[in-house]
């Protein structure tokens, strides 16, 4: 039975390899050079805020904050307050810029 499930998980590796390749082939190449999000002449500041200081982490468990960001979803609910962006890699460290006030919004997680 060894050599049957040895040969079954070089099948599946064999199978799943040129499906690797096709994910490494992804849309990169067709992003634009420029993703600036024009604000409409004469919007509005939210709050009267000129900026607004915005924190999250850069990884797959903060992708509302990922594509908000990259796609200028923020910027466009902010109207004509700008949105400024900081990545973080540990909650500690965000925490202590909340703390201090470096920052004004920040993507924790689910669980704080």
């Amino acid at each position: 039975m060894p050599a049957t499930t040895a040969l079954r998980r070089a099948l599946a590796v064999t199978a799943a390899l040129p499906l690797l390749a096709l994910a490494a082939c992804g849309y990169g190449s067709q992003a634009k050079d420029d993703d600036t999000v024009r604000v409409a002449a004469g919007a509005k500041k939210t709050d009267g805020l000129d900026s607004v200081r915005i924190g999250y982490f850069g990884n797959l468990t903060h992708a509302t904050a990922l594509v908000g960001a990259r796609k200028g979803f923020f910027q466009k609910e902010l109207g004509a307050t700008e949105a400024t962006y900081a990545v973080f890699n540990a909650g500690p460290s965000e925490i202590e810029a909340l703390n201090s006030g470096s920052l004004d919004i920040g993507f924790i997680g689910p669980s704080p």
